[in-house]
């Protein structure tokens, strides 16, 4: 692959041009940060121009990142409009960040890369009207303020219902809560960001200010859409008034495949608390999890704990679940208080920058690219079992750990967290050579997955470049709109098709694995 592509594709863009267009329009130039700079920061009106450390800040956890030649700033939509407007006339790529918690690279941008984090369209933030039972939020609020504000000021009646387990931990943003169409704790009873959207305001490519709701033909282009086709500004979410009389339990045991098929009787039974989450090791589980002492017995010794399902919701739903669990499967359970509750959900939370390998090491990353497998709960000890011999073929350890939702958006199964461990200094220049192996590892494993257990990748989080990488049909419809001016210039497509024109000319026998892997090492180098 010619290292070069991103760079030459960099330098072929109007950058003078479009520089002193925005000079004209009030921005300032600056290629480094200071002290000197805060005012003007402040303002909004900074473009910071090829900084490789100001601009190497912005990332998102996926590891997947590209060096912006300029950032932008705005502090109001007004700003936003101008940056738009002139990224179009011009044809040059343009990516929005906020939270900057994505597991899929999707900002990663070698064009222009706008950062929402300080950008308001209201005064207020956050508007709580609970006689409407609603909430109005811009786009930069943290999904965290939300959740705690709603539920402070309805002294626990009714809570914000899309709760991804991030947000406890990280500073996950309304934004991208929508452009990613987020899950969360609570969506296996109550569905995914898309299903609590009143109505949204978005900026168009062409700078245009629309209010959309799902009638409108866009409205699954913007939610869900990776910020491809238009800036969410603000949205009305409806508020969901829970069940009283709450129970919280954890429920525990040893044996994976007894467990597994208690949970297959869980969704098949349609048994669905608030908040259904689980843990699970062949080894043992990490952290507080791994204190609980069951007295069950088999064969006359002591079991491991190797799994633990927490649980909160109506009683009798509560109650009905572990019913199912205790004739399934040898396994204890605790009923729990609130406080013990958010200690385990907190500590779940933190699972997701956890990294364990079969060697009792910490020396590895935990890499994502097919993180999230929606299934049955049957099938994922042979899914795991799978997974974990492609990881080893490929020289890679077995991961020993997965966490995740037990109902996933109303009964379509269970979605496993699951990361290839990567040894740290992989990541090393000096032995860059071997993420190569790492994108053939993510590329197996999702066609194995794709053709063996007709599992797609991304079942939950966004998905950044990858629908460019794996999907024809969407790449096609991306790349017609951007040609009509419905969705802005796509620095991934770009980077795919120049790839493209290459790897056609060297006639490659693995095409498309060496499409898939071109791309994915050029955000790793």
């Amino acid at each position: 692959m010619n290292l070069n592509i991103v760079e030459n594709l960099r330098n072929e863009l109007p950058w003078k041009e479009f520089i002193d267009t925005m000079v004209d329009q009030k921005f300032q130039v600056s290629h480094s940060l200071t002290t000197n700079h805060k005012s003007i920061l402040n303002s909004g009106r900074l473009m910071l121009v090829n900084n490789p450390i100001g601009s190497g800040t912005l990332r998102d956890p996926s590891l997947l990142s590209l060096q912006p030649f300029i950032v932008f700033r705005p502090i109001n939509e007004d700003q936003l409009r101008k940056i738009l407007t002139q990224s179009q006339k011009f044809k040059i790529p343009i990516t929005f960040a906020s939270g900057k918690t994505g597991l899929s690279g999707g900002f990663a941008n070698f064009g222009i890369l706008v950062d929402l984090e300080n950008m308001h369209a209201n005064s207020k933030p956050i508007v709580l009207n609970l006689s409407q039972n609603q909430v109005y939020t811009e786009q930069s609020v943290l999904v965290s303020d939300l959740i705690t504000i709603v539920h402070f000021h309805s002294k626990g009646k009714k809570i914000f219902p899309v709760q991804p387990a991030s947000a406890l931990k990280l500073p996950v943003r309304v934004g991208g809560l929508i452009a990613s169409n987020a899950s969360g704790i609570t969506s296996g009873k109550l569905g995914p960001t898309n299903d609590w959207i009143i109505n949204l305001r978005v900026m168009l490519p062409n700078g245009n200010i629309i209010e959309i709701d799902r009638n409108e033909s866009l409205y699954n282009k913007i939610v869900g859409g990776n910020g491809f086709y238009g800036v969410v500004l603000s949205a009305n979410f409806k508020l969901y008034e829970p069940e009283v009389n709450f129970e919280r339990a954890i429920i525990f045991g040893g044996d994976l495949s007894l467990a597994f098929n208690g949970l297959q009787k869980v969704l098949d039974a349609k048994v669905f608390p608030l908040v259904s989450e689980f843990v699970t090791s062949p080894i043992k589980l990490p952290g507080k999890f791994g204190n609980l002492k069951p007295s069950k017995k088999q064969s006359g010794k002591k079991q491991n704990v190797n799994w633990a399902v927490l649980l909160k919701g109506k009683k009798e739903i509560v109650s009905e679940f572990i019913e199912i669990m205790l004739k399934e499967c040898i396994c204890n359970w605790l009923k729990i208080n609130e406080e013990e509750y958010q200690n385990y959900m907190q500590e779940r939370s933190s699972f997701a920058i956890l990294v364990q390998t079969s060697e009792d090491d910490t020396n590895h990353i935990a890499f994502p690219g097919f993180e999230d497998i929606l299934s049955h709960p049957k099938y994922l000890p042979d899914i795991i079992d799978c997974i974990n011999a492609i990881f080893t073929k490929n020289g890679f350890h077995k991961v020993i750990f997965g966490y995740g939702h037990i109902n996933f958006r109303k009964g379509m199964g269970l979605l496993l967290h699951m990361r290839l461990p990567v040894p740290i200094d992989y990541f090393y220049r000096e032995q860059s050579e071997n993420l190569i192996q790492v994108c053939e590892t993510v590329y197996e494993v999702i066609i194995t997955l794709k053709n063996k257990f007709r599992i797609k990748y991304k079942a939950e989080h966004s998905s950044g470049p990858f629908d460019i990488w794996l999907n024809s049909n969407f790449r096609n419809t991306l790349e017609k709109d951007i040609n009509q001016g419905f969705a802005f210039k796509n620095p991934h497509l770009m980077i795919y098709n120049k790839l493209k024109e290459e790897i056609n000319l060297k006639s490659s026998k693995n095409y498309e694995r060496e499409l898939f892997v071109s791309s994915m090492i050029s955000y790793l180098r």
